[in-house]
């Protein structure tokens, strides 16, 4: 190579450089753990600089933030309609005739009894249900979808706390005590406050009394990657299932109560919770299901299981509150 193709190559990363100076501002959080001047300043890191400002920088302003919406006075209307699920046995997990089953997660050879009537939200906790009790929106809401779109971007321990904060509100027992992060279903299915559903629950729910993997055409009953425009939508558009449930498939993953365990369900059993009534730590697998509005049709389906740990949530994660019946 030249001396002088040399020196022009030189000469442009300079100017590369100076220009990037020049327009450079912010904060990223390698800088502001550095000093404090960053952070007060809102100026720009460059590696090999330091923090602070460099030759050729101004200072930035102040990002600015969204207002977020009012909070609603009373609970929205999505957050009364529950149905009643009754008791009955089903068989759990995967049919053979599926071509999507997952044989080390979803195929099971036994039969769930559920012997409690349960209380059952028709739809997945919205954005302006979270407003109302807990007084915020998630980090993912979406100003064009609204507060009648799913409560998303949350944790299990999120959904534990919210249905704490539900019960306190509505005069019921909290389900759950919470302590350095760790949550205890502390009387089990004899809580009559609101909780998460197990595992066994929610596809008894979701499944309608349906053998198949979906009750229904899934474009008609699920939003999900081929027709969400990878986009969360507003609860209750699509078909329900049998039992008045929507969006059990699709839109957002909802948290269930139960630790994820490959093999849980052998022979017969009757009111299963899988992991017991203690979480083991913060980043305990906890069993999502039903799919989300970004996955494919193959995720999409009643038997579908997935883990995720109970403290981190992605923009995909829900849940739907449910109660067991109290006693007549």
């Amino acid at each position: 190579m030249s001396r002088s193709w040399s020196l022009s190559i030189v000469l442009a990363a300079s100017l590369l450089s100076s220009v990037a100076f020049a327009g450079s501002v912010g904060t990223p959080s390698g800088c502001k753990n550095a000093c404090e001047k960053c952070v007060a300043g809102g100026n720009f890191y460059q590696p090999g600089q330091g923090c602070g400002m460099v030759e050729g920088m101004h200072a930035s302003k102040a990002f600015a933030t969204e207002k977020p919406p009012p909070r609603p006075t009373s609970m929205p209307k999505t957050g009364k309609d529950y149905v009643t699920i009754a008791p009955g046995s089903f068989e759990i997990g995967a049919r053979e005739r599926d071509p999507d089953k997952d044989d080390g997660k979803e195929v099971f050879e036994s039969t769930v009894t559920l012997t409690r009537p349960f209380l059952m939200k028709t739809t997945e906790v919205t954005q302006g249900e979270y407003l109302f009790i807990v007084g915020e929106v998630t980090t993912s809401y979406d100003k064009k979808c609204g507060l009648d779109c799913p409560a998303n971007a949350l944790s299990w321990s999120n959904a534990v706390v919210y249905l704490n904060l539900l019960s306190k509100k509505e005069g019921l027992e909290p389900c759950y005590a919470i302590k350095g992060g760790l949550a205890t279903w502390t009387k089990g299915y004899d809580c009559t406050g609101y909780r998460l559903p197990t595992e066994a629950e929610w596809e008894y729910a979701a499944r309608g009394g349906n053998e198949e993997p979906r009750y229904g055409e899934i474009d008609e009953i699920a939003w999900y990657s081929e027709n969400s425009s990878s986009s969360v939508h507003p609860v209750g558009k699509k078909k329900k299932n049998a039992y008045g449930l929507y969006d059990m498939l699709g839109n957002v993953w909802e948290w269930t109560w139960d630790a994820m365990d490959y093999k849980p369900y052998t022979e017969n059993m009757t009111d299963t919770i899988i992991g017991g009534l203690s979480q083991e730590s913060e980043g305990q697998d906890r069993v999502v299901r039903g799919g989300g509005y970004s996955d494919s049709a193959a995720y999409v389906r009643a038997s579908h299981r997935y883990q995720y740990p109970a403290g981190s949530g992605g923009s995909t994660y829900g849940f739907r509150p449910v109660r067991t019946a109290p006693a007549k």
